[in-house]
């Protein structure tokens, strides 16, 4: 409930957006990030969203690689396969509860950037996924 007020709050100020996000936990980030990719919100700004995710996963939310392997690979404004592809991986990796899904959803990925890019473009994805994991 409180985190539910913490949200609402800062959405409808609008002023969450302009304010340094140093001031966020990062299950505060990653929450105003998932947010921010609902379509029906007045707030709706994937790239804002993304942003907010990033800095999510930069203080290791175990969250954040799930979301962002979602958002980077269903949400067209940001799509960027290979960048989901890396942080499906690292989901996987970590252990956690999404953990078979971001399996799953990688080797989607996998799969359509075989399609689009061949060879080089699934060697150029595994290796920024080793890179994201190690990061």
């Amino acid at each position: 409930m409180r985190l539910y007020i913490f949200l609402l709050s800062f959405l409808m100020s609008g002023a969450v957006f302009a304010v340094d996000k140093s001031k966020y936990t990062p299950e505060q980030l990653f929450v105003i990030g998932t947010e921010l990719f609902k379509e029906e919100r007045k707030e709706f700004d994937p790239n804002l969203g993304l942003e907010f995710l990033l800095e999510s996963a930069k203080f290791k939310y175990e969250l954040a690689p799930f979301g962002l392997c979602v958002s980077l690979s269903t949400e067209k404004p940001i799509l960027d396969l290979q960048e989901a592809y890396a942080w499906c991986y690292v989901a996987e990796k970590i252990g956690n509860k999404y953990s078979s899904m971001a399996s799953q959803r990688s080797d989607e990925i996998l799969g359509k950037i075989l399609l689009d890019g061949g060879i080089s473009a699934v060697e150029k994805a595994k290796a920024l996924a080793v890179s994201r994991y190690q990061e």
